[in-house]
């Protein structure tokens, strides 16, 4: 369709440039038909013989036909520029099935490893020793959730997550199209409630009002609920799609 309505809108830009160019070099067909002797002063030439003559108006004839030729090339690229903006090259949209493809499946494979490793991953212990119990000072990094989530960086594979999976809905089979949308949608609440209440444990240690080591453990306890869903349906989206076990 969209080809299409280029190819239509060069064609009519070049069946417009044809008549215009046609009343252009009118005059000049209708002075070669009465004779080549005033359009050659005009110019500035003079023609020693009929030879001569003959020579200047070939010369005129080949650098109009030129000129008509390059502006003609000109006009269907400039009418190709003003429908898309850009060269039909550049125009056509980047597949991007690979790299999408593989961005949920490493996504799939870096909740696994949260998951598997929960404590030593949103636990920070430093040099410094807690003199009661003598072992290292430790405390709760909540905001490591939203790491694997996609939530902190771009670079994340998970980053955007929701754009990616609807770019890859056209590879779902018709008898799962409504299991792959359910499976959409599911993603981005599911995402949002799992960053939300990493970021909300992250602020009720005991340094707020009201707050404790017990809300920390609380809010990051539902974060890992909505983390552990937020894996099953990356595990739902790559069995639809057929994707390879990670």
């Amino acid at each position: 369709m969209f080809l299409s309505h280029i190819g239509l809108t060069a064609l009519l830009s070049l069946l417009s440039f044809e008549v215009v160019l046609g009343f252009a070099l009118l005059p000049y067909s209708q002075q070669r038909e009465q004779g080549s002797r005033g359009q050659l002063k005009n110019l500035g030439l003079t023609a020693r013989n009929k030879n001569d003559e003959e020579l200047i108006n070939n010369s005129i004839s080949s650098s109009r036909r030129n000129f008509g030729e390059q502006l003609l090339r000109g006009s269907f690229a400039a009418t190709i520029l003003g429908v898309t903006g850009q060269p039909i090259a550049a125009a056509a949209a980047k597949d991007t099935t690979g790299e999408d493809k593989d961005k949920i499946l490493q996504g799939y494979k870096r909740l696994n490893y949260l998951l598997d490793n929960w404590e030593k991953e949103t636990t920070f212990c430093g040099t410094d020793i807690d003199p009661f119990t003598g072992k290292k000072k430790c405390e709760r990094t909540p905001l490591k959730v939203m790491d694997y989530m996609g939530y902190r960086s771009t670079n994340d594979p998970l980053f955007k997550a929701d754009k990616t999976l609807k770019r890859l809905d056209s590879l779902a089979p018709s008898s799962k199209e409504t299991e792959y949308f359910d499976a959409v949608e599911n993603w981005q609440q599911t995402a949002d409630e799992a960053s939300g209440m990493a970021y909300t444990s992250s602020w009720a240690g005991p340094q707020n009002p009201n707050g404790g080591d017990e809300s920390i453990e609380y809010f990051l306890d539902r974060a890992k609920e909505q983390v552990v869903k937020a894996r099953n349906i990356l595990k739902d989206v790559i069995d639809i799609l057929g994707l390879a076990a990670v």
